[in-house]
């Protein structure tokens, strides 16, 4: 069984890195407050901080965990 083991060549990513909107991180950073890092979007909530892709799925998560969702 050990015989049949083959290595294969791994090849780097071509995945570039997401650019950013230029959006800057809330100075107060209250709760529900969307920015922007690292090509990212998040917001603070209770303590914890929730990352989506792209601002429309940080809008829409913001809606749920504060129960605005209807």
């Amino acid at each position: 069984m050990e015989n049949e083991y083959q290595t294969k060549e791994m090849k780097a990513s071509e995945m570039k890195a997401p650019k950013s909107s230029g959006m800057k991180k809330p100075e107060n950073m209250e709760d529900g407050a969307i920015f922007e890092k690292k090509g990212m979007f998040f917001f603070k909530w209770k303590g914890g901080e929730c990352g989506y892709h792209s601002m429309a799925d940080a809008e829409l998560g913001l809606k749920k965990v504060s129960g605005n969702v209807s």
